[in-house]
Order: C-alpha cells, then structure tokens, then sequence
C-alpha cells in the first residue's frame, strides 16, 4: 500500500516528511489540504494539526514518529532524537530560526498559489493573533533578518559537512525548516548554507513546489 500524506506545502514540519520519503525513496500519494480546512483533519486524527500520515494500518499526525515509521532500516539515525545534548542544540535552533523566519515568510506564503481568498484570509487571521499584523511585520523585517542572521551562523558552525557531519534526520529537521526562506525576496543564504541546502535537496529528491505546479511523477 502506498502511504498518503496530508500537507501544506509551506508547513516545515511537513516539508521534513517529504524529504524523508524522498531521500528513503518511499513511494507516497500527496494529499494537499486547504489551510481552511477543518473538519477533515479532526475526523481524522482528533485536531486540525499536519502532516498527518494514513499507514493504512494507522493514521499518525507526529512528523518525527511519521519518519521513525517510515525508516524501518534506521537510515536517518533516529536513535539521535534520544540524545538529549544533540537533540537539545537542533530543537533550541529550529526554535530560534522559526521565531523570525515564520514572521518573515509567512506575509509572503500567503500569496503562492497554496492559498485562495478564503484560507489567506483564515491563515492571516489566525497567525496575526499570535504574531501582530502581517503588515507590521513587514515593516519590522531588518529586525527578523538581523536576528535570523545571527542564529544562521550558529548553524553554520555545526556544519561539518552536515550537522554532525554525517547525514541524519537533524539534516532534514534543519533544512526544512531553513528552505522557506528561499521565498523572501531581501534576502540570501550564506555560500555555505546555500551549497547545504542544495545538497539535501538533491538527497531527499525534494521540489519545493512540486505540487503546485504538477511536477510529481
């Protein structure tokens, strides 16, 4: 049976299941779902939280238990997530780099072909409760970028060439939640953290965008 994920094309968390299906090279059915959309996802998992995965035998909203379902084989060094040192340098970052990335792009996701009128206007209405007005963070964005810069440095000093140095799921974690800032038009990754990204890109076999423009085979 092949698997289907529920997703948002921009959600970083999902971007990190799609590039652990592709880079274990699982075929999977893409499922993408309105941002408006809610009574689905709660039939299906009890909240309106994605990704979620339909196993066949389980349907699971967890994007780490997804991939350590998925990665029967142990590929991706699942067993790193129980290293409490480890795990606590990329959380404390993912964190860091979601605080001024989300503000940054999320102004700029709403306008890609993801949204129509009724889930833009239900995705801005329901980050600006938590984040301030879109517009207001755009006008605040050399602040976002001058702390974005700072944590991205951060990162680069785990690069080695990859987070410890050999290829895992902290790979993937990191990236995912990095690639979404290709959308913002001010700004441009470091030659390094260019050359990375692009490097995990072709590992997982990931298109940002793939769906939106039919490029999945």
């Amino acid at each position: 049976m092949t698997v289907k994920l529920y997703h948002y094309e921009h959600c970083p968390f999902c971007v990190r299941v799609r590039m652990a299906l592709g880079y274990l090279d699982i075929p999977w059915k893409s499922l993408m779902v309105p941002y408006d959309e809610e009574d689905m996802l709660i039939k299906l998992t009890g909240k309106k939280m994605l990704p979620i995965m339909d196993f066949g035998d389980l349907i699971t909203n967890e994007s780490l238990e997804i991939i350590e379902r998925l990665d029967s084989k142990n590929i991706l060094g699942m067993e790193l997530l129980k290293n409490t040192e480890q795990y606590q340098k990329i959380d404390t970052l993912l964190d860091k780099i979601g605080k001024d990335l989300h503000s940054l792009c999320m102004p700029y996701w709403i306008w890609t072909k993801e949204f129509n009128p009724t889930s833009r206007n239900y995705f801005q209405k329901k980050k600006e409760k938590k984040r301030g007005p879109f517009r207001d963070l755009i006008k605040n964005k050399d602040k976002f970028l001058t702390d974005l810069e700072l944590t991205l440095k951060e990162v680069e000093e785990h690069l080695n060439p990859y987070f410890i140095s050999d290829f895992s799921i902290f790979d993937i974690m990191l990236a995912s939640h990095l690639w979404g800032m290709y959308i913002f038009p001010e700004f441009q990754f470091s030659g390094k953290l260019h050359n990375y990204l692009q490097d995990v890109k072709e590992k997982c076999k990931f298109e940002y965008h793939e769906d939106l423009w039919n490029l999945k085979k």
